[in-house]
């Protein structure tokens, strides 16, 4: 049987979507497992929604979406916005979780 490949307009519109997801979460400073943590998911699950995976559950997919207030259809959210968010996830580096260190010995 051969492996289902989901239409070039659907592959597209994931892509989007996990892009504007990554973004939206690094504008709110947000960790991949601080976003995980807040949706209930794993940070490799995190990491495949923004890499526009198609085998993220939906409930988990709408879940970032509220969380970060971005509409679950990439094409709902306005050019501007959309572009104000890609230009800034850009311009991050990446956003790291400090951790407590102690020199307690």
């Amino acid at each position: 049987m051969p492996k289902f490949a989901h239409p070039a307009a659907v592959t597209k519109r994931l892509s989007r979507l996990g892009a504007l997801v990554q973004a939206a979460r690094e504008e709110q400073g947000l960790s991949q497992v601080d976003l995980a943590q807040r949706i209930g998911a794993s940070r490799t699950t995190v990491q495949r929604l923004e890499a526009g995976n198609a085998s993220v559950v939906w409930g988990t997919v709408m879940t970032a979406c509220w969380v970060l207030n971005l509409p679950t259809d990439p094409d709902a959210l306005s050019e501007a916005r959309a572009a104000q968010l890609l230009l800034k996830g850009e311009q991050i580096q990446r956003v790291r979780r400090r951790r407590e260190t102690s020199d307690d010995f």
